[in-house]
């Protein structure tokens, strides 16, 4: 379903910063799916929120101690994404970067890691599944306009290959990269929102490409 959301007023932008006011809406949707968070504070991100326990019922673990800290409005995105990973037998995302402050690969833009709106998913984990990895058990080249899925060859790229497809057409990411997206995207999901001011819709109609 669908949940209509309100605009946020977006205060004092300098610099492409992006010095934007929190939003209380925003903090209740997190409240709503019951994410455990306390407000954070980074260069660049409108309305920083660390992580400090499931999103959607989905472990996000961190590649060394430093906790997650993302902008709400991906927050609320990977809440409302968890019944996607835990459907395929997922209970553990392991990412690799998140709040980054970097340029977009062989440009001048910000990436928007820079922003908080951004998160690089290499590793799934589920009791029953094992370990998973983008890297070795992605399957390139698989689906179309009208079967997105294909014809995967394991278990695992099945995994994966659902998993692409159910968060592409969920509208809840403007960006849903894979491995066939580019080089650059190998060995990682790269999934990635807009600010909450600028969302009307939790969910867009329009599919992300990957």
């Amino acid at each position: 379903m669908r949940r209509a959301l309100c605009l946020a007023t977006v205060l004092g932008l300098a610099g492409g910063t992006g010095a934007a006011a929190a939003d209380d809406r925003c903090h209740d949707e997190l409240a709503a799916r019951g994410v455990s968070w306390k407000p954070a504070r980074r260069p660049g991100i409108a309305d920083a929120v660390e992580i400090r326990g499931p999103l959607g019922g989905i472990a996000w673990s961190p590649p060394g101690k430093e906790p997650l800290v993302i902008d709400c409005s991906l927050a609320v995105s990977l809440a409302e994404a968890g019944r996607y990973f835990r459907a395929l037998g997922v209970v553990e995302a392991r990412w690799s970067s998140a709040y980054s402050v970097r340029n977009v690969r062989g440009s001048d833009r910000r990436s928007k890691h820079s922003f908080g709106l951004a998160i690089d998913l290499p590793r799934l984990w589920g009791p029953e599944l094992g370990l998973v990895t983008v890297a070795l058990d992605y399957e390139a080249g698989l689906g179309d306009a009208v079967d997105c899925v294909g014809q995967p060859m394991t278990e695992a790229g099945a995994v994966l290959k659902v998993l692409q497809c159910q968060l592409v057409r969920s509208g809840l990411f403007t960006l849903v990269l894979s491995p066939d997206y580019d080089d650059a995207h190998h060995d990682h999901f790269h999934l990635e929102v807009r600010p909450w001011s600028a969302r009307r819709e939790l969910s867009d109609g329009r599919e992300a490409i990957h």
